[in-house]
C-alpha cells in the first residue's frame, strides 16, 4: 500500500527487527571471541582525495569482498591478495564501521579487558577512524564506543530495576529489598611522545614547548612512569582520570586532550600526529554494596610510520619521526615474537609495547585496525602494513577472562537462585498459556479444513469441465502444430529431390566432358611419342654425320708438318698455318650444322680422359661456346691429343697439369726467342 502511516509502521517494525538481530549477532560474536582468543584484524581502505586524483595518482588497493582485498604491483603486473576478519572499502561510513566494533564495547560492560588500536602509515586515516569529526555525524570509534558503553550500562540498569520490581511482587514480607545496579566510568588520556609519557588531561604539558621543558627538567625521563601494581596489571601512577556520567562529559574531555596532543604538518599529511595517543576507559559496574565487574578499554591511535625522504621533515620533526618508527619497530618485534611463540617477548624495548603488554599478550580482547592508503605512491608502505597485519592475525593470545571478584559470591548465588525460581514460575505460566493457545488453534484449524472440503466438493465439477476444455484446446493446438510441421517437412523433401536431380544432370555432363578430355589427352600422348621417336632417329643420324666429319677433321690436322726449317722456311710457315686455320674454319662452319649433342659427348670424353676436374663444368663450357661448338672441339683436341708428338706425349704422361703447363709455356718462350 502507499499509505505513509502504514509505511512508517512497517519501517519502524523492520528497524526493531534489525536492531534485535544486530544485538543477537553481537552476542554471538562475543561468544566466538571468547572461544577463539585471536587478535581480530580489520582493514580500512581510505578514499582517494581530490588532490591525489588531480595529480594523476592511480588506485592500487581495492576491496574484493567483506574479508579480502587486493593490492596491485605495477612493477610485476601482479595482484597480491590479503584476507582479514573484515575489510572496509572506501564507501564505508563511520556508522557501518562501528557496527563491527560493537562487540568489544559489550565485552567491556561484561567485565572483560579490551583494546582497539589503529595502525598504518601517516595520512592513511587512522585518526579519522578513531576520533572522526563532529560535522555530519562523522564521529569515530572512540566516541561511538564510549557512547555504546553508556547505552549498555543504562540498559542493564533498567533491566535490573525491572527484575527487582518482578522479584518484589513474588518475595515475602520479611525479605530485604534487592540492591540497586550502579556503574562508574572514568576516562584518562595520555600520549607517548619521543618515547616519553605525558598526561593530556592534566594541568601541565598543555603545549609541545612545555612538554619539552618538563622532559629537560626531569633529566630526559618521562613525566609519567609505567609500572605493574600488586595485582600484576599495568598502571600509570599520577595519570589524571576524570569520572564521566554521560557522553557530553566525554566529548569535553576528548576535545581537551586532543588540543594538547602533539601534531605537525608534513609533505604527506597536514595534521600529522607526532605521538601515540592512548584513551584509557575504566568501567566498574555491579550491585550497590557488592564487588562487581571491572573492565578496562584501551583506544589507541598510533602515530603513522613515515619515510623522511617522502615526508621531508627536518630538525625536531625528524627526531620525532625517528622515535615513532623506533616504537613501531618494537611493536613489530613483539608481534613477531608472539607469532612464533618465543620464550621471551621484548615488551620493554618501548614505552608503547610496555603499556600495551596486557592487551597484546595478557587477559584482553584485542582488535587491530590497519588503515591503508590506496594510491600507487604509497604502495611500499601499504604492502608493509598489510603484511604486518597478516602476521598479527595469526597471533593467539588466549581467551580473555572476566574480571569478577569472589568476596560476596554466596550472596550472588542466592540472588541468582531466587531469580531462577522466578523465571521458572514465569516459564510454567507461559507454557500453560501456550498450551491453551495451541488447543484454540487446533479447533480453529479443524473448522477451516471442514469449510475448505465443502468448497472443494462444490468446485470439483466446474474444475473438471475447465480441465476438459483446456485439454481439448491443447490437443487442437498440438494437432495444428504437427500438421504444419509435416507440411514443412514434405516441402523440404521435395526441394531436396529437385536439387538432387539437378546435381545428377550436372554430374552426367561433367562425366562426358571428362571422357572427351581423356580421349584428347591420349591422342596428344600418342602424337608426343611419335615426335619423340622421330627426334631420336634424327639425333642418331646427326650424331653419325658429326662423327664422320670429326674423324676427317682429326686426320687432316695430323697431316700438318711438325719440323722447323731455316729462317726463310720459318718465315713461310705462317702461310701454312693460315691455310690450316682457314681449312679449320671451313670445317667449323661445316660442323656448325652438325648435332651439338655429338660434340658435347666428344668434349666430355676428352675431359674424362685428360682433365676430370672440368667434367662438372661441361654445361658452362658448352654455353660459353654456343654457336662455336666445332671450334671448341678443335681446341680441346689440339690441347689434349696433338700436343707435341709421340715422344713428347710419352714424356709428359707422367707429369701433372701444372708441370705440363709450365713446360709448354717455357717451350713457347723458347720458340719466340729463336724467332727473334
Amino acid at each position: 500500500s502507499e499509505d505513509p502511516k502504514l509505511m512508517k509502521e512497517e519501517l519502524l517494525a523492520l528497524e526493531k527487527k534489525c536492531n534485535a538481530q544486530r544485538d543477537y549477532n553481537n552476542q554471538l560474536l562475543s561468544k566466538m571471541l571468547n572461544l577463539q582468543g585471536n587478535i581480530q584484524v580489520f582493514c580500512r581502505i581510505r578514499p582517494t582525495s581530490i588532490d591525489e586524483i588531480q595529480r594523476g595518482m592511480k588506485t592500487v588497493v581495492e576491496s574484493l569482498s567483506e574479508t579480502e582485498l587486493g593490492c596491485y604491483d605495477s612493477r610485476t603486473n601482479q595482484w597480491k591478495s590479503f584476507s582479514f576478519d573484515r575489510v572496509w572499502g572506501p564507501d564505508q561510513g563511520q556508522q557501518s564501521i562501528f557496527q563491527d566494533v560493537e562487540p568489544i564495547a559489550l565485552s567491556v560492560v561484561d567485565g572483560f579487558n579490551a583494546c582497539i588500536f589503529a595502525y598504518g602509515q601517516t595520512g592513511s586515516g587512522k585518526t579519522f577512524t578513531m576520533e572522526g569529526v563532529a560535522d555530519k555525524n562523522q564521529r569515530g570509534i572512540s566516541y561511538r564506543t564510549i557512547q555504546k558503553v553508556f547505552h549498555l550500562l543504562n540498559l542493564k540498569q533498567q533491566q535490573e530495576r525491572t527484575n527487582a520490581i518482578l522479584f518484589k511482587t513474588t518475595k515475602r514480607d520479611d525479605e530485604s529489598e534487592a540492591p540497586d545496579f550502579v556503574y562508574n566510568v572514568e576516562i584518562g588520556m595520555l600520549e607517548i611522545y619521543n618515547d616519553e609519557c605525558y598526561d593530556l588531561l592534566g594541568s601541565s604539558g598543555a603545549s609541545l614547548a612545555e612538554k619539552k621543558k618538563e622532559a629537560q627538567k626531569a633529566g630526559g625521563k618521562a613525566s609519567l612512569e609505567i609500572r605493574r601494581n600488586k595485582e600484576g596489571r599495568i598502571e600509570v601512577p599520577n595519570l589524571t582520570k576524570e569520572p564521566v556520567n554521560n557522553i557530553e562529559d566525554v566529548f569535553e574531555l576528548l576535545e581537551k586532550g586532543n588540543k594538547n596532543r602533539a601534531t605537525a604538518a608534513t609533505s604527506l599529511n597536514q595534521t600529522s600526529s607526532r605521538s601515540h595517543m592512548v584513551l584509557w576507559v575504566d568501567v566498574n559496574c555491579g550491585f550497590e554494596g557488592q564487588d562487581g565487574n571491572k573492565g578496562t578499554l584501551f583506544l589507541v591511535d598510533l602515530a603513522g610510520s613515515e619515510r623522511v625522504k617522502k615526508s621531508e621533515v627536518e630538525g625536531d620533526h625528524m627526531k620525532e619521526a625517528g622515535h615513532i618508527n623506533k616504537s613501531l619497530s618494537a611493536l613489530g618485534n613483539v608481534m613477531e615474537a608472539l607469532d612464533r611463540k618465543a620464550s621471551h617477548i621484548p615488551y620493554r624495548d618501548s614505552k608503547l609495547t610496555y603499556l600495551l603488554q596486557d592487551s597484546l599478550g595478557g587477559n584482553s580482547r584485542t582488535m587491530m585496525i590497519v588503515a591503508v592508503t590506496p594510491v600507487d605512491v604509497a604502495y611500499d608502505e601499504s604492502i608493509h602494513a598489510l603484511q604486518f597485519a597478516t602476521r598479527v592475525r595469526r597471533i593467539n593470545i588466549g581467551a580473555a577472562q572476566r574480571n569478577v571478584t569472589s568476596k560476596n559470591l554466596e550472596e550472588t548465588v542466592k540472588a541468582l537462585t531466587a531469580e531462577m525460581k522466578t523465571l521458572a514460575k514465569q516459564k510454567q505460566k507461559t507454557e500453560s498459556q501456550l498450551n491453551n493457545l495451541k488447543k484454540d488453534n487446533t479447533r480453529i484449524q479443524d473448522k477451516l479444513s471442514n469449510l475448505n472440503n465443502a468448497r472443494k466438493t462444490q468446485a470439483n465439477d466446474s474444475k473438471t469441465l475447465e480441465v476438459l476444455r483446456k485439454n481439448n484446446n491443447e490437443m487442437a493446438k498440438r494437432w495444428e502444430k504437427e500438421k504444419s510441421a509435416r507440411e514443412e517437412v514434405s516441402e523440404e523433401l521435395e526441394k531436396s529431390r529437385q536439387e538432387l536431380r539437378k546435381l545428377q544432370k550436372e554430374l552426367s555432363s561433367l562425366t562426358r566432358t571428362q571422357e572427351s578430355l581423356q580421349n584428347k589427352l591420349e591422342e596428344k600422348e600418342r602424337l608426343l611419342e611419335k615426335r619423340t621417336a622421330e627426334l631420336r632417329s634424327a639425333k642418331e643420324a646427326s650424331s653419325a654425320a658429326n662423327l664422320r666429319a670429326r674423324k676427317a677433321q682429326v686426320l687432316g690436322s695430323r697431316a700438318r708438318p711438325t719440323t722447323s726449317t731455316p729462317s726463310k722456311t720459318a718465315k713461310s710457315t705462317p702461310s701454312v698455318g693460315t691455310t690450316s686455320s682457314s681449312s679449320g674454319a671451313s670445317a667449323a662452319s661445316t660442323a656448325a650444322t652438325e648435332d651439338v649433342a655429338e660434340i658435347r659427348a666428344q668434349v666430355l670424353a676428352l675431359l674424362e680422359k685428360h682433365d676430370k676436374g672440368k667434367v662438372n663444368r661441361i654445361d658452362i663450357i658448352m654455353d660459353k661456346f654456343k654457336g662455336k661448338e666445332t671450334l671448341l672441339l678443335e681446341k680441346m683436341t689440339q690441347r689434349y691429343e696433338s700436343g707435341g708428338g709421340t715422344d713428347a706425349s710419352a714424356d709428359e704422361s707422367g707429369l701433372s697439369r701444372s708441370e705440363l703447363a709450365a713446360k709448354r709455356h717455357a717451350e713457347r718462350m723458347r720458340k719466340l726467342r729463336e724467332g727473334k
